[in-house]
């Protein structure tokens, strides 16, 4: 390392100051060394200017607290109590530790300060420009291009004395070795005259190589024997990037490690006296632009994806670009088009509409979407603001995409639609008329089957008698069917309305068990009432809300074995509504078969012998009635295990 290398060292092994100054003074970072008793000793002119002190300000010796005070006085730290600033942060620069910080001056400028403490004492501060992003190594360029200049204006001005000039020479060497890039200093024979810490980090090149004298070839032997730029042989690759640094030319390159690590050279001949060199760390610059120039490119294929129009114009129409396909959209070439105005090739009431549009979309600054029929053909059109031109004047982004095909498949739907309409109304029709067809002669039938069971005109005989009550059975259960299929049918063309009275639901639960009890028994089937008495009353159609209550209770029963259970519960929800629960233990079903439960006349099937197995009505009724109520119906089930079907009335049926 340089400290190092100069214990014990004769005169002539410092760094010669002319040249450490120089390249002092052409850093684009600010430089500042202050000794042990915080006074100014080594400044760049980075320093004065990105401060912006007056010229004869600083000068060799100025005290650090001067320099606040001076800075506080005219504003840089804000409204504050000058002296206090002053001694905090004298008081924190005592401290002589490394900092780090960003500091916004007055004018704007974003200043990054690094500090770091000196062997013996006081400490080294570098001060960067980093208000636009980037731009260092750009910096860095112009410095080294003043660099020729003032070096040669300087260079008798700083004859001084060999002890100051070592003495010089070790702040050079403490702030080179602290700069956020890495440098390294060649002299006219490729040899070494210095490289930081970060130099060797960056390159990895092994710290052995920090030897004073060391021969450039002697770093370009290594990277090429460790494949640093491809293959060939390293003697042969060596030798020409020594015949290239012997130019003493400018370069600027990026290069890309085996690694994946991409770093930024950048180098620049000291007339006379060898080159300096640097090195950034730009790989996440390098894929953010590898991103963008794949987001580009993705843009462009998207601009000329078939139907897809994309324009830019003024706010007066003026065409400013446009995609090919918009092009050939308005019939004309692209350059024809640019300049041209896209109003005009409208339909005068046409162009009214798509200038308000545009209008609208400058003025109250977001996106309007509409869409219009040109030439038989469709167009969804999207009109955004865009930023003005350098005139002012203001834009929107027009992107027209062509949607002739929806608009094609949306009228069939349509079409469709209205067909299947028509027929559901026509089934609906026919259920109801047949419906009320089938009533008549089926009321005859019970009228005469139920004379002939109860033997109301004498004596039939005994299988006569059970030969009319099995045809009143059968009948009645034909009537349940027919007023299901004709209450669906009402609900379906909103024909159905309820009749609302205030019902107790323990009453009601307790009546529709009652009517269920004697198909129960017949099975062996327990029943469960857990309705409770304190709920409160509900505002409800008390024959449809029983007409669920006995549907659910009824299909419980019929698809539970013997032996199992079925419970009525009752509960009142979080939400200020009544919920009824009908739970079995029966043989459940699947997701499949709810679906086609609740559809009409869907049945599953079960694989159960009962009688009555009924159209497959009972479900889709229950569920269309709740439904009416503002409620609904749900079902839960599991093969095997049973099932729960609720029924849910919110807290508008409920009375307070």
């Amino acid at each position: 390392m340089m400290g190092e290398g100069r214990k014990g060292a004769p005169s002539g092994h410092a760094i010669d100051m002319t040249m450490m100054q120089g390249v002092l003074d052409h850093l684009d970072q600010g430089i500042s060394v202050f000794s042990a008793d915080l006074r100014l000793l080594l400044w760049n002119r980075q320093f004065t200017d990105l401060h912006d002190f007056p010229e004869d300000f600083l000068h060799h010796g100025l005290g650090f607290a001067d320099i606040i005070r001076f800075n506080a006085r005219r504003g840089e730290y804000g409204a504050c109590d000058v002296e206090a600033t002053v001694d905090r942060r004298v008081a924190s620069a005592l401290e002589f530790r490394s900092h780090r910080l960003e500091r916004t001056r007055p004018n704007g400028t974003v200043l990054e300060i690094i500090g770091n403490p000196l062997p013996g004492g006081g400490f080294v501060a570098t001060y960067s420009d980093v208000t636009v992003n980037r731009q260092v190594a750009e910096n860095l360029r112009d410095s080294n291009d003043r660099l020729d200049q003032m070096v040669e204006r300087r260079t008798q001005a700083l004859r001084e004395s060999e002890e100051r000039h070592r003495a010089y020479g070790e702040f050079l060497e403490a702030t080179v070795q602290h700069m956020p890039q890495g440098v390294c200093l060649f002299d006219n024979n490729l040899d070494l005259v210095v490289a930081n810490r970060i130099f060797f980090e960056l390159t990895q090149i092994p710290g052995s190589f920090n030897i004073k004298g060391i021969n450039f070839h002697e770093f370009m032997l290594y990277n090429a024997q460790r494949g640093e730029y491809g293959p060939g042989d390293p003697a042969e690759l060596a030798r020409q990037r020594v015949e290239m640094a012997r130019k003493m030319e400018s370069h600027a390159f990026d290069r890309t490690r085996p690694d994946g690590t991409v770093i930024e050279v950048r180098g620049n001949p000291i007339p006379g006296r060898g080159f300096i060199s640097t090195f950034t760390d730009i790989t996440a610059r390098a894929k953010a632009e590898e991103s963008l120039r794949e987001a580009a490119t993705m843009a462009r294929a998207m601009l000329d994806a078939p139907g897809l129009l994309v324009l830019l114009i003024s706010l007066d129409g003026t065409i400013v670009d446009l995609n090919e396909e918009a092009a050939r959209g308005l019939g004309a070439c692209k350059d024809q088009m640019i300049g041209s105005n896209i109003f005009s090739t409208m339909p005068p009431q046409v162009a009214e509409r798509r200038f308000a549009h545009a209008q609208q979309a400058v003025f109250e600054g977001h996106a309007v979407y509409f869409e219009d029929e040109r030439d038989g053909r469709w167009f969804e059109t999207t009109m955004t603001p865009y930023p003005v031109d350098q005139e002012g004047i203001p834009r929107v982004m027009v992107i027209a995409h062509d949607v002739t095909h929806r608009h094609h498949a949306e009228q069939r739907l349509r079409e469709a639609t209205a067909l299947a309409q028509a027929a559901n109304r026509t089934k609906t029709d026919f259920l109801a008329a047949m419906s009320h067809e089938l009533r008549t002669p089926l009321n005859a039938i019970l009228g005469f089957s139920e004379i002939i069971s109860r033997e109301m005109f004498g004596p039939v005989g005994e299988r006569y008698r059970v030969y009319g009550q099995d045809i009143h059975s059968a009948g009645q259960h034909l009537l349940a069917m027919i007023n299901d299929i004709l209450d669906i049918s009402r609900i379906e063309i909103g024909a159905f309305t309820l009749c609302i009275e205030q019902v107790c639901p323990h009453d009601m639960a307790d009546s529709c068990l009652r009517l269920v009890t004697t198909r129960a028994e017949a099975g062996g089937i327990r029943l469960a009432d857990e309705v409770a008495a304190s709920l409160p009353d509900l505002m409800i159609d008390s024959r449809r809300t029983k007409q669920i209550l006995i549907n659910l209770l009824g299909n419980a029963v019929k698809f539970t074995p013997p032996g199992g259970s079925v419970t009525l519960r009752g509960e009142r929800q979080p939400s200020g509504g009544i919920a009824f629960h009908v739970a079995d233990t029966g043989i459940g079903m699947s997701e499949a078969d709810i679906a086609i439960a609740l559809s009409p006349f869907g049945q599953v099937d079960t694989g159960l012998d009962r009688r009555f197995e009924g159209a497959g009505l009972g479900l889709p009724l229950a569920k269309s009635l709740a439904e009416l109520h503002g409620g609904r119906l749900d079902i839960r089930s599991v093969p095997g295990k049973g099932t729960t079907v609720s029924v849910y009335f919110p807290a508008s049926c409920t009375v307070p």
